[in-house]
């Protein structure tokens, strides 16, 4: 076989030509249509991937940075928290380690009440680089200076209606000497209101002095802790935990943040999965849609496919001109999906925001006509739920693997094509019209 020859008639018949009436010819819009698929498929694919990180990756930083800490160290028998806490600081690799409380409580101001998860942390750990990275101040300062300041989560501070210098009534139980319960009432002042970005992990917390917590929060109903941080927790979830082992004094059990949080982050971890095989069927379907299209190639292309056996080409060189053809057909789908998919990845939060602007719009629109009630504001992503602004971080390694995955599996689909293109008769390719 000649390769210049069969090279030339072989772009011809995949670029195409120009049919009896000036058009171009069904395989070429055959194929057109394969590589706009292929594209289509891998834009929604593309940003569900990056869409899902980021909201995994944003929600568990706030977990880690902000709750869970990088590893907790639990006293299992009478122990002393602030020797465990100065014998993690000098432990190597150990950037950070407070002692923090925690209880329940009901919080009441201004007519008000809501249930309340208190935190009693030691300042330090509130003027923490990682955690100012995630905890945003919406009103007063992330402080805590006198014994009974407070900070309040922004869902809390709306429900209570309270800001920077109101008083809240902190109510928790406590046992009596003969088993009853009783309230013991606390009165804070309100320093700040903050957010995590993230409704669910900070709705109800309130935050107050280590110190003034472990004296006024009933024991029975209490929980003491050592929160350690150590380097990066998602590249070396393990090394606040490692860093740790066997410096502390004896009665304390130390987890990692994987193991203090498991649930939550394997069921996240899940949920992406599942979401990125609903959109790996779409780029099935388009491999679909590449086999289709060159199956019209073979069936149009008959005298070509002719010409090219009588100059030479066999079967083997048939079959291979046609999968590199499929491969370059999802590789140039791919191309273009990943190009688009990267773009609406970048600007995912303005683009959230457009929709929101639209839909709002036609809302408002919509209820002057009617005479009616203005909605309330649509969100995309609601913040009870959602991260109200998703981290872009493109996995750029993983869009690679998927790109070239797109390929292989249009070459795949090139297969059967290819073989119907080596099994022509070059008689039954010249009798073709």
């Amino acid at each position: 076989m000649k390769g210049s020859p069969i090279a030339f008639v072989a772009a011809r018949f995949f670029f195409g030509r120009k049919a009896p009436d000036g058009g171009r010819d069904q395989a070429r819009k055959a194929l057109a249509g394969a590589v706009l698929s292929v594209a289509l498929s891998l834009v929604p694919l593309i940003t569900v991937m990056q869409v899902a990180d980021g909201m995994i990756q944003g929600i568990s930083a706030r977990y880690v940075e902000l709750g869970t800490y990088h590893a907790q160290a639990l006293p299992y028998a009478s122990a002393d928290l602030a020797v465990a806490r100065d014998a993690a600081r000098s432990s190597p690799g150990v950037t950070g380690a407070w002692i923090e409380t925690q209880s329940v409580g009901v919080v009441f101001a201004n007519g008000a009440r809501e249930g309340a998860a208190v935190r009693g942390v030691e300042p330090g750990f509130l003027a923490d680089p990682s955690t100012l990275a995630y905890l945003r101040v919406e009103a007063g300062a992330p402080t805590l200076e006198k014994p009974y300041d407070a900070l309040v989560g922004q869902a809390m501070a709306e429900k209570l209606g309270v800001g920077p210098g109101d008083a809240v009534n902190l109510i928790s139980m406590r046992k009596g000497s003969g088993g009853e319960l009783l309230p013991r009432v606390t009165i804070l002042t309100v320093r700040g209101v903050v957010s995590a970005g993230y409704r669910d992990l900070d709705a109800q917390w309130l935050f107050m002095r280590q110190d003034t917590a472990a004296r006024v929060l009933p024991k029975e109903n209490a929980r003491s802790f050592v929160g350690i941080k150590a380097g990066d927790p998602f590249g070396s979830p393990f090394a606040a935990r490692d860093a740790v082992e066997g410096r502390l004094p004896p009665g304390f059990s130390t987890y990692s943040w994987r193991e203090v949080e498991r649930n939550l982050f394997e069921s996240l971890a899940s949920t992406r999965t599942m979401l990125l095989l609903i959109m790996a069927v779409t780029v099935a379907v388009a491999a679909v849609n590449v086999s289709s299209a060159l199956q019209t190639l073979v069936l149009e292309r008959g005298q070509e496919i002719a010409v090219m056996q009588s100059l030479g080409a066999g079967p083997a060189d048939l079959a291979r001109i046609f999968t590199l053809g499929g491969a370059a057909i999802g590789g140039l789908g791919a191309v273009i999906g990943a190009a688009g998919g990267l773009l609406a990845s970048v600007r995912v939060n303005e683009l959230l925001a457009f929709i929101e602007t639209v839909a709002n719009a036609a809302r408002s629109a919509a209820a002057r006509l009617s005479g009616g009630a203005a909605a309330p504001r649509f969100r995309v992503l609601d913040p009870a739920y959602y991260l109200e602004t998703i981290p872009v971080d493109v996995p750029y390694g993983e869009i690679a693997m998927v790109v070239a995955a797109t390929v292989a599996l249009s070459f795949v689909a090139a297969l059967g094509p290819a073989r119907r293109a080596a099994s022509l008769s070059p008689l039954d390719g010249f009798r073709r019209r």
